[in-house]
């Protein structure tokens, strides 16, 4: 896969292309320096909503966050009221944990997390965990090849409750392939750790010295966070052809302390071909096009059309031109179309970053036997997305329900 960084139009847009040159994910961000996600600041209260199980905290002048009370774990108040219970006129250190979605409010968290591109480390959890990308029975090996029990007691007991997750760019592929084993760049993980643990500390030192809008941490800009990112097991190169966003890339992955000055990320190219553009080589402006049409035609010949209100997502599988075969029952080829749905709608919530409740209304089958091949289809795609997503059932009306964490809005709004 390539990974392609464009500025165009005041934003900077990403596309993940896959071997085929379609897009697997587009991203469309603000160069603007505003609050944005992950960002760290000290928060006042101004309102405490027993009715929905939340407070509204003010992260700077006019901006409130919403904070649910689950979220609400181990806080660090830098100004408390008499009451044990957060109440108005409190001052705590609070973290964006999801973007404004219409016209709610960014999301708020206690839980502080810091991100790096090995390991999540955050405070108020527990133990240490790897992430489900990385197959169940490669996660013992990799817990044990990183971080004893004893190194994580240490850490424990300097910054506190917490948890320790290894990303799955923890784990890279060993040079020999006799075996298909997989080990840990164990130094690049521990030296990374060590970096995020002496924020963690700084940041709870100097939190209670801070007035109320400080922000603590500031988060590198989402495009560059990106691309810092990227799984080195997919991504084989990063291309732009800006020279001052090619600047910044390099020198992100040269001043990475886990990194070895850039060693362990996709080769990164600046594009300078005077004779095609960028955009018309990878065909980008194509790509946008489809990637917020309404419409998606499938191989079969039949059609996916995709429709979003501020509450849900829904999108609808037509047969259309579907080509008949004659050797196939009409059961039959209506199942294959089915199945393409499924991959191809998968497809395109990642493609699209659609988030939420999603419904799907796939082709009505008689046989209970082929709707569940669909649902296992439906479910194999999408475990593939690196976004939390959730195949929950099909109704009696033979709808699919799917769930999908909400952390960026959709393309659709933050590419106008």
């Amino acid at each position: 896969m390539k990974y392609i960084v464009q500025k165009k139009e005041e934003k900077i847009y990403s596309f993940l292309l896959d071997e085929a040159g379609h897009a697997v994910e587009i991203h469309a961000d603000s160069p603007a320096d505003g609050p944005k996600l992950g960002d760290i600041y000290i928060g006042r209260v101004q309102k405490v909503a027993e009715n929905i199980h939340a407070a509204f905290v003010e992260i700077l002048p006019g901006m409130n966050g919403y904070l649910p009370f689950d979220e609400i774990a181990e806080p660090i108040y830098t100004l408390k009221g008499p009451k044990d219970q957060i109440q108005p006129g409190d001052q705590l250190v609070v973290q964006i944990s999801k973007d404004a979605f219409g016209q709610k409010d960014v999301s708020l968290t206690t839980k502080i997390t810091l991100r790096g591109r090995y390991v999540v480390l955050t405070s108020g959890g527990v133990g240490l965990g790897v992430s489900r990308r990385i197959p169940e029975e490669k996660r013992a090996l990799l817990k044990d090849r990183v971080l004893s029990s004893e190194e994580f007691a240490r850490i424990q007991k300097r910054i506190g409750r917490c948890g320790i997750v290894l990303r799955t760019n923890a784990s890279v592929a060993l040079a020999g392939e006799e075996d298909g084993a997989e080990t840990i760049c164990a130094k690049a993980v521990l030296d990374e750790l060590a970096a995020l643990e002496s924020v963690m500390v700084d940041l709870k030192l100097k939190a209670p010295y801070r007035s109320a809008y400080t922000n603590l941490l500031k988060q590198p800009h989402r495009w560059l966070d990106r691309v810092t990112n990227l799984h080195t097991e997919e991504v084989e190169a990063v291309i732009t052809d800006d020279p001052g966003i090619y600047r910044q890339i390099l020198q992100a992955m040269r001043s990475d302390p886990a990194g070895e000055k850039g060693s362990g990320y996709p080769a990164l190219r600046l594009y300078e071909d005077p004779q095609v553009s960028m955009e018309k080589l990878f065909s980008l402006e194509r790509e946008m096009d489809r990637a917020v049409s309404k419409k998606v035609n499938l191989r079969s010949g039949a059609d996916l059309v995709i429709e979003s209100t501020e509450a849900l997502h829904v999108i609808d599988v037509n047969s259309g031109r579907a080509k008949n075969n004659k050797h196939k029952t009409k059961e039959e080829a209506l199942l294959e179309v089915n199945l393409e749905a499924a991959r191809e709608a998968c497809r395109q919530i990642r493609l699209r970053n659609l988030s939420g409740i999603i419904l799907i209304d796939f082709i009505n089958l008689k046989q209970a036997s082929n709707s569940q091949r669909v649902m296992e289809e439906l479910r194999h795609a999408a475990s593939k997305d690196p976004v939390r997503t959730q195949v929950v059932d099909m109704t009696k009306l033979g709808l699919v329900e799917m769930t999908r964490q909400k952390i960026e809005l959709p393309l659709t709004e933050i590419s106008r």
